[in-house]
């Protein structure tokens, strides 16, 4: 593909790269608006099952407040009703899936005690810049992370389920259809899979550089080993993430409490 001088003079030097080196233009970035100062934020989290201690709802909650300058109030759909300060518990039973990562799909129930835009986080990511731009788009905009396969695959178009914006109440077909059958939707293999299979023809990716991978790219995929049916990283590294990124994710394994790298541990709190 051959750029004309026009389209050339138009493109960033990030953009260039990524032509240089893929072949093929970068896809369009969402258009992300200033939020409106009058509208309201939740910052959702969702904790079901023991997998995740409160310690983890207390970590993101003070990581959310480190790192935004926007009025929301942080919200956690849980089992446990056992209060945490600063958080509102939104106190739901454990509905007896199988596979506890499908609470998840509770979020876009549209009786849930919610107003406003939702921006919701998985517990075991690491906050470390600015997360304003994250919930600075208004109207029905559902916005997700393109699945980190991308590291390997540029054209990858799947869901990564790990932090996503919508507002409350415009996604509500992902819950309603899912109750109608839920065992149909549980053939598939999480959560995430199914909101993409609801939602794919209206998802926008929010840029690449603000939402990192930390082991494949932040760090990287050759420098992870299998200790004892876990997997980790070979040596500790002073890495840290691209000031864009203002998120690392942690999907599968290390998590950020096995992880002893400065930038996690600083951060991580």
């Amino acid at each position: 593909m051959k750029l004309s001088r026009e389209v050339r003079d138009s493109l960033t030097k990030e953009q260039f790269r990524y032509y240089k080196t893929h072949g093929v233009l970068p896809p369009a970035e969402p258009c992300l608006l200033p939020v409106e100062t009058n509208s309201s934020t939740t910052i959702l989290c969702v904790r079901f099952g023991n997998k995740y201690g409160p310690s983890y709802v207390e970590r993101l909650r003070n990581m959310v407040a480190r790192h935004t300058t926007i009025p929301y109030e942080f919200a956690c759909l849980t089992d446990d009703p056992t209060p945490i300060d600063g958080v509102r518990i939104i106190h739901q039973r454990n509905s007896g899936y199988l596979k506890p990562w499908w609470h998840k799909v509770h979020m876009f129930d549209p009786h849930l005690d919610i107003t406003g835009r939702i921006l919701y986080f998985d517990l075991d990511i690491v906050i470390c810049n600015n997360i304003d731009k994250l919930v600075s788009n208004v109207g029905d905009s559902f916005m997700g992370i393109q699945d980190f396969n991308r590291k390997f695959h540029p054209s990858w178009r799947m869901l990564n389920s790990s932090i996503m914006s919508w507002q409350h109440r415009s996604q509500s077909d992902i819950w309603e259809k899912f109750v109608a059958n839920p065992n149909l939707a549980q053939r598939l293999m999480g959560d995430q899979d199914w909101t993409w299979a609801c939602a794919k023809d209206r998802i926008k990716f929010w840029p690449q550089e603000w939402i990192q991978s930390y082991k494949w790219e932040i760090r990287g995929r050759d420098e992870l080993v299998d200790r004892t049916g876990r997997r980790g990283f070979k040596s500790i590294s002073n890495v840290v993430p691209s000031p864009n990124c203002c998120v690392a994710v942690f999907h599968g394994d290390p998590k950020p409490e096995d992880i002893p790298d400065p930038f996690v541990v600083d951060n991580w709190r």
